[in-house]
Formats: C-alpha cells, sequence, structure tokens
C-alpha cells in the first residue's frame, strides 16, 4: 500500500514539471543553450531538454518540500511569499550552475564565434519563468474565487 501522500507529490512533480517544461522552452532560442542540451548526457537535444527540466522540477519541489516536512508539515505565515522566495532561489542557483559552474568547469562554452552569449538567454528565460508563474498564480487564484463563489 502506498502512503496517501506519494500519489499527490508524484502528481505535483509532474505537473512542476509539465510546466517547467514550458516554462523553460524560450531559452532553446539560443543556439549556445541549444549546443549545451544537445550533447550531454545523450546526444539528443529534446531527451537532454527534459532531463534537464525534471532535474529542475526535483530541485524545486524539494526546496519547497523540505522546509515544509520541517514545519510540521505547514507553513503558518506568508506561504505565497515563501513560495515565490524558492522559486526565486531555485532559479538563480540553476543559472548561477549553469551560466558560472558549467563554463569554469570546461563542460559548457556559452558563446561561440558568432553567437549571441548564452547566458543573455537564461536571463532571459529565468525572467520568462518568473512571467509565467505570475500568470499561471492568477488563474489558480481565478480558479478557486470561480469554484468558491457561492452565488
Amino acid at each position: 500500500m502506498v502512503p496517501g501522500i506519494v500519489p499527490d507529490v508524484l502528481l505535483f512533480l509532474l505537473a512542476l514539471w509539465v510546466f517547467d517544461s514550458a516554462a523553460l522552452l524560450p531559452i532553446l532560442i539560443s543556439s549556445a543553450v541549444r549546443r549545451l542540451f544537445a550533447d550531454w548526457p545523450t546526444d539528443y537535444l529534446i531527451p537532454n531538454y527534459l532531463a534537464g527540466t525534471t532535474a529542475f522540477a526535483i530541485v524545486h519541489l524539494v526546496a519547497i518540500f523540505v522546509p515544509v516536512a520541517l514545519h510540521g508539515g505547514s507553513l503558518e505565515r506568508n506561504v505565497v511569499g515563501w513560495l515565490a522566495g524558492m522559486t526565486l532561489v531555485n532559479l538563480v542557483l540553476w543559472w548561477l550552475v549553469v551560466g558560472v559552474a558549467l563554463p569554469l568547469l570546461g563542460r559548457w562554452r556559452p558563446k561561440a564565434d558568432g553567437e549571441y552569449d548564452g547566458r543573455i538567454a537564461l536571463t532571459f528565460g529565468v525572467i520568462t519563468y518568473g512571467v509565467a508563474t505570475v500568470v499561471i498564480g492568477f488563474v489558480i487564484v481565478v480558479i478557486v474565487i470561480a469554484v468558491g463563489f457561492p452565488g
């Protein structure tokens, strides 16, 4: 028997992964970012991109759930602000890993001959992810209000 929370966590992870995969799609406009995803861990762009967004979603989910678990399963104050902060921290940390650490390790060249710097696309991706998060949050609030409206 699977504990009751496991299917909920997996469903939330799936929803987060679908959202992340769509919201981070604009980073692929950069040939430098496509080059990063095209050669590692497999030799195919789409599976590598999906693996990257899976890692992003898992880290994001862990960053959200661990503090909740440490607070006894609930956050009592300013949950929306806390979730927004954790999302921003996740985005910035991933930007630093991809934009700074991978080039220092020699794993990625963000700028090759005639290309724009791939870190520009990563920054654009952070901005579009933030906008997409605000939009989806607004849609969820509207749906919750519409469903809960008594009249």
